[in-house]
């Protein structure tokens, strides 16, 4: 008896020791030097530039690099962000990517706060001689691509394009609207805005407002309400923006992605070899980020 009850004891003092030692692995792998941190601003299958950005931080786990990820950081105070990038940095984290423009104020403060550490932002306007501002949208390559797609499918000659920000994709917009007049000078091209990339509610209404104006092309720049709105429509096709969205929607009929991994890939590898400049970099065409992808086609 007296034996029995010395292995039980003796079985639970091995797994707890084996616990505590999966624990500090983990935390080992997490802090171990030349590790990334990479915020996204909402979940990583969102249909849209968090989705993106997600698998382009898959992509590198694939490839070997040190990269973990934080979702939903646009549901997050300024103050828990920071208390994050802190506690990470404590860890050993010396790289920061943050996903979004609307994350610029944070880099900023973040990059003042370790001027040892490096941050890059995609699509943002943070400073700071350890910041990188990687601007996906200063050549408008988004644009040109969907416009020309749109110019491919469309039989009406009416296209639409139904976009969530105007001052982040406005200059988008506007390449998509002068390459389908480029190429089809008497098409007809609409331009709508909902505001908030998050209101679905008046994508959906633009997108029927659109279709209703003769539209049977619309591009789904604002979020995936726009595929779901268009979707009670036979002979309307859509053109996803940031993913490759036809798996859910089959009336997808081409998709603008963008390769975030190739920008982090960037980043990370600058400063690792010490070549890290900071400063703003326009995304262009020869960087391959920006593809179009016709459904059933592998990227």
């Amino acid at each position: 008896m007296r034996l029995r009850t010395f292995f039980r004891h003796w079985r639970f003092a091995l797994l707890a020791l084996l616990a505590l030692s999966s624990v500090s692995h983990a935390h080992a792998i997490s802090a171990r030097p030349g590790s990334t941190l990479l915020f996204i601003p909402y979940r990583g299958d969102d249909l849209s530039f968090s989705e993106a950005a997600y698998r382009g931080y898959e992509r590198l786990r694939e490839e070997g690099y040190a990269i973990s990820v934080i979702q939903d950081a646009a549901q997050r105070s300024a103050p828990e962000m920071l208390a994050i990038i802190d506690r990470h940095y404590t860890m050993g984290v010396r790289r920061f990517i943050l996903a979004g423009a609307e994350m610029s104020a944070l880099a900023t403060a973040a990059a003042k706060r370790h001027p040892d550490a490096y941050f890059a932002t995609l699509s943002g306007n943070a400073s700071g001689a350890n910041v990188i501002n990687y601007c996906l949208d200063c050549r408008q390559i988004g644009g040109l691509l969907a416009g020309q797609a749109a110019v491919r499918l469309s039989q009406s000659k009416v296209v639409g394009f139904v976009g969530g920000v105007m001052p982040v994709d406005g200059g988008e917009a506007d390449r998509f609207k002068q390459t389908v007049l480029r190429e089809a000078p008497d098409a007809k091209v609409l331009v709508d805005w909902t505001g908030n990339w998050s209101d679905r509610q008046r994508a959906e209404q633009l997108t029927d407002q659109q279709i209703a104006a003769g539209a049977d092309v619309v591009v789904g720049d604002a979020n995936v309400a726009v595929l779901a709105a268009a979707g009670r429509y036979p002979r309307v096709k859509v053109i996803s923006w940031m993913t490759d969205a036809s798996r859910q929607y089959k009336n997808v009929a081409a998709c603008v992605i963008i390769h975030t991994d190739v920008v982090f890939r960037r980043f990370i590898d600058a400063v690792a070899s010490g070549q890290f400049k900071g400063g703003n970099y326009a995304v262009d065409e020869a960087d391959k980020v920006w593809v179009i992808v016709w459904p059933q086609q592998s990227y």
